[in-house]
């Protein structure tokens, strides 16, 4: 592979590390701010406007911003039982299929989801809640995430072929 290929794939790498962990401190801030929503709501008498719409927003950020670094390691769901019964040639086959497939899947939602992201921007659409937050705010978030998972995808399929063994069928690196 060339240098500047090793360099586009390091740096996908480790974007996905970093918005993996980023994920995860979304999940504890979600965490975080539903046990001050429920102390406040139950034993202080005072709900707040914000909170539920706060942790949909958190929450989405999070599964949307580590699902490339779960496919890194290559963690989604997948149909291992198929891998038992298949030969090495037909699994890699199958993996390199399921990731091209994947890969469209997720740059076709992702280009979506941005022009969706702007449209909500230019238009400034917001939430129909008292709090009204943005809708640019979640939808970039998505679009972030997708932009993400579609580079490791990149990344995967062309260093399968690459290596030209259709990839390996290893469930994690």
């Amino acid at each position: 592979m060339h240098a500047a290929w090793r360099v586009f794939a390091r740096l996908v790498r480790r974007a996905n590390a970093f918005f993996g962990l980023v994920g995860g401190l979304l999940i504890v801030v979600s965490c975080v701010a539903i046990s001050y929503e429920v102390m406040s709501r139950y034993y202080l008498k005072a709900p707040h406007t914000w909170s539920l719409e706060f942790n949909i927003f958190l929450l989405v950020a999070a599964t949307f911003l580590a699902a490339g670094f779960t496919q890194t390691h290559r963690g989604h769901v997948g149909t291992e039982v198929l891998e038992s019964v298949m030969s090495p040639r037909w699994n890699r086959l199958r993996i390199l299929t399921g990731d091209i497939l994947s890969l469209v899947l997720c740059a076709f939602i992702g280009v979506k989801v941005w022009q969706y992201a702007w449209q909500a921007w230019s238009e400034g659409w917001t939430t129909d809640s008292v709090w009204a937050p943005h809708l640019w705010i979640p939808y970039s978030l998505m679009g972030a995430g997708l932009t993400l998972i579609t580079a490791e995808y990149v990344v995967q399929v062309v260093e399968a072929i690459g290596r030209g063994d259709l990839g390996r069928g290893e469930h994690a690196r």
